[in-house]
């Protein structure tokens, strides 16, 4: 490996000191590993932090000009960027009373040295905290991972977010292919904020999974449940008509708000909003757009304990394969076919062709165009 190759891999270490002789002895100590960057105070330290994002630890003064390094280390924390969170921060500091530690931890510090810390011991610090960081990073991303992939909801047992595009793709996918069609349901719980700050994270996430058991009793089992988000659970149910939809949208609706919820003494009273959407009535074949369509429809509308979606009388209802036709005459459902004659005559077209040519039937199809 070159020379260059091997400098362009050293971690970066920011040194923001006010002492020019803590930063030359600093810099003395780790330059041999560590690329060194050096701030006389910490608005600059600040300012170099924001905008190099290669810097991999902080090694920073408590006691400095225009911002101290409680102050710095505070910022650091606040910031909400994912990098300025798991980097880590060593404070320099010639006092080493608890008091002045204990802040440092309440702020985010990570470790301490002194000014008088040598060369050895400064060099175990800032590998360790380096490595520590490291670990951090790579577990956070791992359980990152897990709840992409996850299939079950970790609160109520119920499908996860990735299980419903998974299975939703999957139907529209199958109802493209075989003209039928998806209708996918979003519920919301009415108030879930305010529900959860009155119940606290634990009760509420007991109370969710009540309602998630009570939802899928109500479900077939070709229908998946799943929690999107603290208070919003979406089904899709497959080759589900309008008509149909609505009659379990009502019944999903009633279910919540028939629920029997006791807290301390009181008995709260939950309802849920539910949007309604149709692969084949409002022409999606993606689960993207039909998640933008459910939420613009449920949105829409700041009601509460309502659902909202398309009025079923208005809606065309796809036409069926020969075989389900088939089925369907012979259950009496004639007056259901008679919108859908022409389209099946024009399907079986290719067949009524083959049987006139081979069987010499003399047939005039072309009524049929």
């Amino acid at each position: 490996m070159s020379d260059s190759t091997e400098l362009a891999n050293r971690p970066k270490v920011l040194v923001v000191d006010d002492s020019r002789i803590v930063r030359a002895t600093i810099k003395k100590h780790l330059s041999e590993f560590y690329d060194l960057i050096e701030e006389a105070d910490g608005e600059a330290g600040w300012r170099r932090l924001m905008s190099d994002d290669s810097i991999s630890l902080l090694l920073s003064d408590l006691t400095m000009p225009e911002l101290d390094g409680l102050g710095l280390l505070a910022r650091v924390r606040a910031s909400g960027e994912a990098r300025l969170n798991f980097l880590p921060v060593i404070i320099i500091s010639g006092e080493e009373d608890e008091a002045t530690k204990l802040r440092c931890v309440e702020c985010g510090a990570n470790d301490f040295v002194t000014k008088s810390t040598d060369r050895t011991e400064m060099l175990a610090r800032v590998k360790a905290n380096l490595e520590l960081a490291e670990t951090r990073r790579e577990l956070a991303e791992s359980r990152s991972v897990q709840i992409q992939t996850s299939t079950t909801d970790a609160v109520t047992g119920v499908g996860s977010p990735h299980l419903l595009n998974l299975q939703l793709e999957q139907a529209l996918a199958f109802a493209l292919r075989h003209n039928s069609e998806v209708t996918v349901m979003l519920l919301e719980i009415n108030h879930g904020q305010t529900l959860q700050h009155k119940l606290g994270d634990r009760v509420h996430g007991q109370l969710l999974g009540l309602l998630a058991k009570l939802l899928e009793a109500k479900l077939r089992k070709e229908d998946t449940l799943a929690r999107l988000n603290d208070s919003m659970f979406a089904v899709v149910s497959p080759a589900t008509p309008l008509i149909e939809a609505r009659v379990v949208a009502e019944r999903l609706r009633q279910t919540i708000a028939n629920a029997r919820v006791n807290f301390r003494s009181e008995q709260l009273r939950v309802t849920a909003s539910i949007a309604v959407a149709n692969s084949w009535h409002d022409d999606v074949h993606s689960a993207e757009r039909m998640m933008s369509i459910l939420q613009d429809r449920l949105y829409a509308n700041p009601m509460s304990n309502h659902v909202f979606m398309t009025d079923p009388a208005t809606t065309q209802t796809p036409t069926p394969l020969i075989s389900e036709a088939l089925v369907m005459l012979h259950k009496g459902g004639v007056e259901e076919l008679r919108p859908h004659l022409k389209a099946l005559l024009h399907n079986l077209k290719p067949l009524l062709q083959l049987a006139d040519e081979e069987l010499d039937l003399g047939w005039d199809l072309s009524v049929l165009d």
